[in-house]
């Protein structure tokens, strides 16, 4: 009868120990579980901020695209100087000795067989007896016929200088001298024009053909 109490006993005893070996070896299980959650909860947020990064760099590489884009689309028009007078050049003005004429003056070389597809025209208007507005034209032509006419440098205005037979254009980049020659013996009425200080023109004389009493072809 003892013995079997004793056995009864161990047995229990067996069975307790086994019992709290099995629930030790449950718990770190669900720690396990408890810290990869955790572990995902925390990359959720750090995936988003990264997701969020991607969108925010395409976003600013489209707009810089979208600006390049339609920077490349700009009108040729758009390139002509837009060179404005410099009021810091204090220029004294001076009566004008010569007789400028509103109208177009022209590249002399038209003249002749001379069929050119490229030249540049100089318009003059708003002549007074101390300055004038100018505007410089480039034309493109066709078999001899105007196929284009676009502004090269926008309209501004030069003042007479010196002894009255020169005229000066001081802008913010570009200084325009003018200078009357007489090559058509048309003196004081000017004819004839030459202008430094832009390169189109440079080298070149521009005519007016069209002056009453100094029509010549």
């Amino acid at each position: 009868m003892k013995k079997n109490l004793v056995l009864i006993s161990c047995l229990s005893l067996l069975l307790i120990l086994g019992g709290c070996s099995n629930n030790n070896s449950m718990h770190p299980t669900n720690e396990n579980q408890t810290s990869q959650d955790n572990s995902k909860d925390v990359n959720v947020p750090i995936q988003a901020t990264i997701d969020q990064n991607n969108v925010d760099v395409k976003k600013e590489t489209d707009s810089k695209s979208i600006s390049s884009t339609e920077s490349a689309k700009k009108s040729p028009n758009e390139q002509e100087v837009k060179d404005k007078n410099n009021d810091s050049q204090k220029t004294t003005k001076v009566n004008s000795i010569v007789k400028l004429y509103n109208g177009t003056y022209f590249d002399d070389r038209r003249f002749g067989d001379n069929v050119l597809k490229n030249y540049c025209e100089i318009a003059i208007s708003n002549v007074t007896n101390t300055s004038f507005d100018f505007t410089i034209y480039e034309v493109n032509t066709l078999y001899g016929k105007t196929e284009s006419k676009k502004v090269i440098f926008i309209k501004n205005t030069a003042v007479f200088t010196g002894d009255g037979t020169k005229a000066v254009f001081h802008g913010k980049n570009y200084t325009l001298n003018f200078t009357f020659p007489n090559k058509h013996n048309s003196y004081p009425v000017v004819t004839d024009i030459e202008i430094s200080g832009f390169h189109p023109l440079e080298g070149k004389t521009y005519v007016n053909n069209g002056i009453p009493g100094h029509e010549f072809g």
